[in-house]
């Protein structure tokens, strides 16, 4: 089995797709793997650390800025829009995957989008209640939209065809060494208490 992977930009985007992959990999160890991501992004260095080979494309969001570098930026948008969809393409002829999971950010935007033209089941995966503008453009195109939480399937287009699987986790987490890695972190015994904001919790590509 041949698996495409498209997702970068942010942790909150490779680090799903890693642990997808990570899933697949366990339960068929044969599987052929390909990440896509964008050129500059952390995916550059996260993917190949993980031993995932990778190719790239070059894509951003549009400026929303009024002024004349945003106009600048908007241009060079629409080009590499148009360029990434032909890159696209053509890495996934080459490649012939069985199927394309896309995990959010602006990479997989062309490359979902362009397996399911060429045919190839697409999945997409939402990590966040508040889904990514990508993601959310991409729902009605593709086979499968996974969710992390029951609440972002109202943000989505209703024709879509939903699953509740929560947030993938790579295995070594799982079955880390709580000592070990406590040690690593240089954290004590003392209970450890993380704050997350309202604004993050809504966050999503821009």
């Amino acid at each position: 089995m041949r698996v495409l992977l498209a997702g970068g930009g942010t942790a909150g985007h490779i680090n799903p797709a890693l642990a997808i992959a990570g899933f697949i990999k366990q339960k068929k160890p044969d599987t052929e793997f390909l990440f896509v991501g964008n050129k500059g992004g952390m995916e550059e260095t996260l993917v190949p650390q993980a031993g995932y080979n990778m190719k790239f494309i070059v894509i951003s969001g549009f400026n929303r800025k009024l002024s004349p570098k945003g106009l600048v930026d908007n241009v060079k948008t629409v080009k590499r829009t148009i360029t990434s969809s032909i890159d696209a393409k053509k890495i996934i002829k080459e490649f012939k995957p069985d199927i394309c999971i896309g995990t959010g950010g602006y990479v997989s935007g062309p490359v979902i989008r362009a397996a399911a033209k060429l045919g190839v089941k697409t999945v997409i995966h939402e990590q966040n209640a508040y889904p990514g503008i990508t993601n959310k453009m991409l729902a009605k195109e593709v086979d499968k939209v996974m969710l992390a939480v029951p609440d972002a399937k109202k943000h989505f287009d209703k024709k879509a065809d939903f699953a509740v699987t929560g947030n993938p986790v790579r295995s070594k987490i799982l079955t880390a060494n709580r000592e070990e890695a406590r040690a690593k972190l240089g954290v004590d015994e003392r209970p450890v208490v993380q704050a997350v904001s309202y604004t993050h919790l809504r966050a999503h590509e821009t």
